[in-house]
């Protein structure tokens, strides 16, 4: 699992550590990612608006790190 915070310029970016509310995510499957967006999980779990921008952006992340 990871867990995936807002940071202040709106971009999404994973790290256990980071400051501010978080939401958890599986890190094995791209799906996740996808089910997530489709569900406005980011949108509920942070409070707030999650642009669609920055969510591609933390599926490329996420992919990276692999």
């Amino acid at each position: 699992m990871v867990r995936v915070v807002r940071l202040g310029d709106g971009s999404l970016a994973p790290g256990r550590t980071l400051p501010g509310r978080g939401a958890w995510l599986c890190r094995d499957s791209a799906t996740c990612v996808d089910r997530a967006q489709q569900r406005r999980a980011f949108e509920r779990a942070l409070r707030g608006p999650v642009d669609a921008g920055a969510v591609d952006d933390l599926r490329r992340a996420l992919e990276g790190s692999e």
